[in-house]
């Protein structure tokens, strides 16, 4: 013990006494630990940690295969009645049903995210109201099911946090509910629900298998894992194939975890932050590795006494890690202020939208475990960068040590410019990984999506059943409202859409082509399809290609109507003319198409996508509960709020004020996942060409201080300065090249795997990776600039007298 006292003592002296390079190496440590620490503490909060229910393994997610790429797709009401019934694998099934409510009446209405529940959601997942109980099993039928279960912040937001608000009586679309319980704060599932209702279906939703919006979750019985639980399942799906042929056949029935179904679009950028972080953890340690390296070097003859007096080279090698544990350890309590410098700034730049929908995002934090995550890091690092300066350093030829005075390793030794090469190689992956997304991202932006969202709002709009009982009545208030926002001061255009452009979430139908021979059911195309009031396209200047828009004409009884996006005429007519063709949509009859759009960008789970087949069909002869109206501003955009929302408060009274959001802010949001792992991608690129340009800087400046007298030589052979300043740069850009040419052919392997997260980039862009080698490049001569500059200024006979 008294020796390891000694040890550490002898290691604080040396901090002491050489401040200035022990503390860049503390610094470089503090970075990466820093980093490392930041990524870590996001990467538990989202993907390690529990998902706060009990046994959260046996949780999954039940869908439907869909006919295209074999995606989990939602169930209808009547399939999932089925699978209850015949269910032998799962404890409990309950289906979900995403909705917009209005709650309230008058000035106070509010809209509000929702879902319709199965009774046995909340014992599925385990969870207890903090307050009251949730629902019961008799409250899943039409007449008991008016009662409704808060979530936390809705009642702190909405009801002040009143324990007295079980049994108040609340009106949701007209209806009045009884409050039956309070969920306690971290209960949020699915993501950005506020309140839940029982899932009461109706008769005629239980004979409809067509309307497939239904989201299932089920806990597995105990002992049943996610493959027996799928192929049991596959069994099920062959019956029910058989029963009903034109609705099944050729799907089957998937399950995927609730953590893969809700947490599988982060998982690339989780991964990708993690691999760039460790990149940069291990360019600092070899930094580090290389400094006491150096210092070894200068401290051989300290070594040699140290065992002529007896010292043996186990003590040795202690001694050297005892001083890389100090600064390892120095380096993480540095590195932890930068991580929760770090997770804040992470928690910045995080989407509104994409912190919403993922679990986790607004729990980021460095917490207990982080902390214990850290401290291991530190000593790894430590060990790391550490092992190989100490058993370098205690392999001693003590009389060859001696007769040289301490000066026995070569200026050109192999392991600190090896240690450089790999610097560079790793900075160069860095670095292209962070091009690559920039150039996606730019990309992104740079190419019209298909419309103009510039200078337009939005809002959505709710006309529930019990104000507006029919489709028609809907359909005719939205259509008066449109052409009343079009006329008011300061708007060009308005319109209406039931999902917004690049909006997360999909509307998809399947179609039959009239006159074409009838495809299995699963062979049977699907698109998107979306649902707009006439002056949509002009809003968003959707350029109309061929044929007609829409117009008042195209109402509930005149001949059914639809036009299509220019990639589903591509697709489906090509070479051909789509114009007056007739589609069998859904179940629900002949359509003809009366005009081609441009094709806009789509969005799947939260990801921008190129163009899909689309089509639109008008309001009045596809009537919705649920729009999104959008107005083209040229004017103020504080007169058109209030515009706005007096033309809203004309539709009738219950209805919520109009939360006006910039299209542009959509738009950002789809792009928010690139966008974020663009911006780390760059930090950690940035410090990693910092750390690479100090190596270079280093091992140039100590391998001019090591070859002083071969450089007086020189000089004194008629050398000129030129010359020397030519070899000594010349050494720093063939550490760079030979750095630079093995992290392109490695570049060239890992950045297949960013791919999916590219936008029409190729993961070998000549552009990306030519811009990276003439950055490395740049950065390499202005790192040895300076010390070969120094080289030239060293008087011939100073340099002799060296040796």
């Amino acid at each position: 013990m008294d020796r390891h006292l000694q040890d550490l003592r002898f290691c604080l002296r040396l901090l002491l006494k050489s401040p200035i390079p022990m503390g860049l190496a503390i610094l470089m440590l503090a970075l990466g630990i820093g980093a490392s620490t930041a990524v870590f503490s996001v990467v538990s909060a989202i993907w390690l940690k529990p998902l706060r229910f009990p046994d959260d393994g046996r949780l999954v997610m039940v869908g439907e295969s869909s006919r295209q790429g074999g995606e989990q797709s939602a169930t209808s009401l009547a399939t999932l009645a089925d699978w209850e019934a015949q269910n032998e694998v799962f404890e409990h099934l309950a289906g979900l049903v995403p909705s917009n409510v209005n709650m309230g009446a008058g000035d106070r209405a509010e809209r509000l995210r929702a879902f319709r529940v199965g009774p046995r959601l909340f014992t599925a997942l385990g969870a207890q109201a903090a307050i009251g109980r949730t629902f019961q099993d008799e409250e899943a039928h039409p007449g008991s099911d008016d009662v409704v279960v808060l979530s936390d912040r809705l009642w702190r937001r909405g009801f002040a946090a009143d324990p007295s608000v079980i049994g108040r009586r609340v009106v949701l679309d007209g209806h009045p509910h009884t409050v039956v319980g309070v969920m306690p704060p971290r209960f949020d599932f699915p993501p950005t629900s506020e309140l839940w209702v029982p899932l009461a279906p109706k008769q005629e939703e239980l004979r409809e298998r067509g309307e497939r919006r239904v989201r299932v979750l089920g806990r597995l019985k105990a002992g049943v894992t996610i493959e027996q639980a799928t192929a049991a399942n596959q069994v099920l799906a062959g019956r029910m194939a058989a029963q009903y042929p034109e609705w099944y056949e050729g799907r089957t029935i998937l399950l995927r975890s609730v953590r893969e179904s809700y947490l599988g679009p982060a998982r690339a950028v989780l991964f990708t932050l993690v691999g760039a972080v460790l990149f940069v953890l291990m360019i600092g340690c070899a930094n580090v590795a290389n400094l006491l390296l150096t210092q070894a070097t200068a401290r051989r003859r300290e070594m040699v006494v140290r065992a002529v007096m007896g010292a043996r080279r186990s003590h040795l090698v202690v001694q050297w890690l005892t001083e890389s544990m100090v600064l390892a350890l120095l380096g993480g309590v540095l590195g932890v202020l930068f991580a929760v410098w770090g997770t804040d700034l992470i928690s910045a730049l995080l989407p509104e939208g994409l912190a919403q929908r993922v679990p986790g995002w607004g729990d980021i934090q460095v917490d207990g475990g982080v902390l214990v995550f850290s401290l291991g890091l530190a000593l790894l690092t430590g060990l790391l960068f550490g092992l190989v300066p100490s058993l370098r350093a205690s392999r001693l030829d003590l009389m060859a040590s001696l007769r040289e005075g301490g000066r026995g390793v070569s200026a050109r030794d192999r392991m600190r410019s090896g240690l450089v090469v790999a610097e560079v190689a790793l900075t160069l992956l860095l670095v292209v990984g962070a091009g690559l997304m920039a150039r996606s991202l730019h990309q992104l932006q740079a190419s019209s999506p298909g419309f103009d969202s510039q200078g337009v709002q939005t809002f959505e709009l709710t006309l529930p059943e019990a104000q507006f009982p029919t489709g028609a009545e809907r359909a005719r208030l939205i259509h008066q409202l449109v052409e009343r926002l079009a006329s008011i001061p300061g708007a060009s255009g308005a319109g209406a859409v039931s999902l917004l452009p690049m909006a997360r979430g999909s509307q998809t139908s399947s179609f039959h082509v009239v006159g074409r021979p009838v495809p299995a059911p699963s062979e049977q195309p699907e698109a998107n399809s979306r649902v707009i009031t006439p002056g949509y396209f002009r809003a968003l200047s959707i350029p109309l290609l061929q044929g007609r828009d829409l117009t008042s004409a195209d109402s509930e009884g005149a001949p059914r109507v639809l036009l299509i996006n220019e990639e589903m005429a591509r697709r489906f007519w090509p070479g051909e003319t789509a114009l007056g063709r007739h589609l069998e949509v859904g179940d629900g009859g002949s359509w003809e198409v009366v005009g081609i759009v441009g094709s806009i960008r789509s969005s799947y789970r939260g990801e921008v996508r190129a163009a899909v087949p689309e089509f639109y069909l008008p309001l009045a002869q596809a009537p919705r509960e649920s729009m999104a109206v959008v107005v083209r501003a040229v004017g103020e955009q504080l007169s058109l709020s209030a515009a706005v929302r007096t033309q809203v408060s004309q539709l009738g009274s219950g209805l919520p004020e109009p939360q006006l959001r910039a299209l542009d802010d959509v738009v950002m949001d789809a792009m928010g996942p690139r966008r974020l792992l663009a911006n780390l991608l760059g930090a950690f690129a940035a410090l990693a060409l910092v750390l690479a340009a100090g190596g270079i800087y280093s091992i140039t400046s100590y391998s001019v201080e090591q070859r002083t007298h071969e450089l007086g030589v020189r000089l004194a052979l008629g050398a000129t300065q030129r010359d020397i300043f030519k070899l000594i740069l010349g050494q720093a850009l063939g550490l760079a090249g030979l750095g630079a040419l093995i992290g392109s052919l490695g570049a060239l392997a890992l950045m297949r795997l960013l791919s999916v997260l590219l936008f029409e980039v190729s993961p070998a862009d000549p552009l990306t990776f030519g811009s990276t080698i003439a950055l490395l490049v740049m950065v390499s001569l202005l790192a040895g600039f300076v010390p070969a500059w120094r080289a030239t200024r060293v008087p011939p006979m100073t340099a002799l007298r060296a040796e």
